[in-house]
């Protein structure tokens, strides 16, 4: 049956967090999801894993240098060597809530500071505990009680406390431009040294996974920040299993944290974070054995990867979120539907994933956007087995529907003479999308479209979307989509959004849609399944009908990593995580690891 209730509301838990993966239910009473989400939209990439520092470049000789210096098993340790975002040069900089400090884009954000509990995007409703060992919410949706693990310590020694979780949440909620997990709260507040009460205006099942997978830092140090906006942190005080121990502009150490609360655990020595210009420095690094741990895309990957040790060099590339083409609809040209139906069958998706990705993501053909197969049973009766297939006579007739003619040179104008031109923007860094957008020109051509492509320092193209300073670009639903609603409220939510000028996390395209917000509405505020579903589906009809963002693929969990010194690894046959250096899933991932026995 379709829906997403839960037989009761409360997390399962376990002295040891990973006890209560197996069936890490949450039951809570309504959404389940999974996955951690963080950002991840933002990292992927063919070139760099979406996300990453713009302008700096760092020559392929120093980077490579940085990481061949030092092997995993350098000195009698365990040294687990990590690249996430080519970024070049580094700044120090480790606030947890900042898209573009190195902790994001490198790696090494949930090592430092850790989530309340872990989604499992590949299992929905499944979820690890971490600092919060249960949860519950109330009747009503309204208030969530978490129980925390006692006994934690920050690494300079102080106690952790409810008083830490209580005032991370509300400092995120009264600083919008940190708040990327788009939480909504009244209040958080402490009551006794391990249980918190969290108070939301509205049912607020639905942001379970987005509370579970914030960092939490400590009042006792960040209580005196005048701007957590522009702290850099750069001395990071965190409860997590690493701690930074040294730094420099090509990457940074984090050392075994001696007096972690999970005992036993970890069983590396530590990390280190090595950063580089490009996907290709990285992926030279990573072929030749000096690195066990990326996120990159890697051009023939079974050749130039696997082929080179194929008892040892594995990857893992599930699908976890939907790619969109996401066109700024506060312009008028792109406010018609039919011309957004039109670019849409205009694209043969199978072309752009081979061509771009080496099929290594794959295309998102379903009109409801939802990704497969992990959203396939919320799937609507009437959208089964359906997939948009180019059509290019059908997009010309919708182009003409809207008042486009093809002048001679090709291009189509509009009533007021002008061509349609379609400007899209990314980071200069992800190749793979700048493939894309090259055969996009060839495609959308053929209905007259003119496409122009604006590559940007990657830090640039993330502030220009949020702001929604951009005509058209590639892009999801940001921090994870762990359930079809997720998909569908971070993508399309009207009363989520900001106005132009202002960075809005949700919904970038800014669609503002009166059915759409009360759909979203009737399907947070009820725990009724079968409301629930005629909910889902009403906002699958608009998606396939209105096409408010066009599908294009599925962003998958870039996860490359070798075997040679390390297991424990997640993959298709124990999927316990996914697997991406980067995001709160990947402290998950570090604890499991330990030293291959010689």
């Amino acid at each position: 049956m379709l829906g997403f209730s839960r037989p009761g509301s409360r997390g399962e838990t376990g002295a040891d967090p990973r006890q209560a993966r197996q069936d890490g239910r949450v039951r809570q009473a309504r959404q389940g999801t999974g996955a951690p989400g963080l950002l991840r939209r933002i990292r992927r990439s063919k070139a760099v894993l979406r996300a990453g520092v713009g302008l700096a470049v760092l020559a392929l000789t120093a980077t490579t240098a940085a990481c061949s210096d030092e092997s995993s098993t350098s000195g009698g340790e365990s040294i687990l060597r990590v690249t996430g975002a080519p970024t070049g040069p580094l700044i120090r900089n480790f606030n947890p809530y900042l898209t573009t400090s190195p902790v994001n884009l490198v790696g090494g954000s949930s090592m430092i500071h850790e989530p309340l509990f872990i989604p499992n995007t590949l299992k929905v409703g499944s979820y690890t505990p971490w600092l919060a060992k249960t949860w519950e919410f109330s009747a009503d949706g309204k208030q969530l009680t978490l129980n925390l693990q006692s006994g934690v310590k920050w690494t300079d020694g102080q106690p952790f406390s409810a008083e830490d979780v209580a005032f991370t949440l509300n400092m995120l909620v009264k600083n919008p431009a940190l708040n990327a997990n788009g939480i909504v709260l009244t209040e958080a507040k402490a009551e006794g040294p391990d249980k918190v009460v969290i108070s939301f205006p509205m049912p607020s099942f639905t942001q379970l996974p987005f509370i579970g997978i914030t960092y939490i830092v400590p009042k006792h140090k960040w209580g005196s920040v005048a701007d957590p906006g522009t702290f850099n942190d750069e001395n990071p005080v965190g409860t997590g299993p690493f701690m930074l121990e040294t730094w420099s502009a090509q990457g940074y150490f984090l050392k075994k944290n001696p007096n972690y609360w999970q005992v036993g655990k970890p069983k590396i020595d530590g990390l280190r974070y090595v950063t580089f210009n490009s996907n290709v420095s990285a992926n030279l690094a990573l072929s030749q054995g000096q690195l066990d741990w990326t996120g990159n895309f890697v051009n023939n990957i079974e050749s130039d990867y696997v082929g080179k040790d194929p008892e040892h060099n594995k990857y893992w590339f599930p699908a976890i979120v939907p790619t969109f083409l996401s066109l700024n609809l506060t312009k008028p040209q792109w406010q018609n539907a039919d011309v957004r139906k039109a670019i849409s069958l205009a694209l043969d998706r199978d072309e752009l994933v081979r061509l771009a990705e080496q099929n290594q993501q794959p295309a998102n053909k379903t009109p409801t956007g939802l990704v497969m197969p992990q959203h396939e049973p919320f799937l609507a009766d009437k959208y089964k087995g359906v997939e948009i297939k180019q059509d290019v006579n059908q997009a010309k007739a919708l182009m003409q529907k809207a008042g486009y003619t093809i002048g001679g040179d090709g291009y189509a104008n509009g009533p007021d003479g002008k061509r349609l031109t379609l400007t899209l923007s990314t980071s200069s860094g992800f190749t793979d999308i700048l493939t894309m957008y090259q055969v996009m020109t060839e495609q959308l051509k053929k209905i007259g479209i003119e496409v122009k492509v604006e590559p940007k320092a990657t830090a640039e193209w993330i502030a220009n979307l949020f702001v929604g300073n951009f005509d058209g670009s590639t892009f999801g639903p940001l921090a994870g989509a762990f359930t079809p609603f997720d998909v569908y409220q971070r993508t399309l939510a009207g009363y989520l959004t900001k106005p132009v000028g202002e960075p809005a996390f949700v919904n970038v395209v800014r669609w503002k849609d009166a059915e759409t917000d009360k759909l979203l509405m009737q399907y947070a505020g009820t725990t009724d399944a079968a409301l629930q579903k005629q909910a889902l589906e009403g906002l699958q009809t608009i998606m396939a009908e209105q096409v408010p963002v066009i599908p294009l693929f599925n962003f998958v969990s870039w996860d490359e990593y070798t075997t040679k010194n390390f297991v424990g690894w997640p993959d298709k046959d124990n999927p316990y995580s996914v697997g991406s250096p980067i995001g709160p899933s990947s402290v998950l991932v570090a604890t499991s690891l330990e030293p291959r026995q010689k």
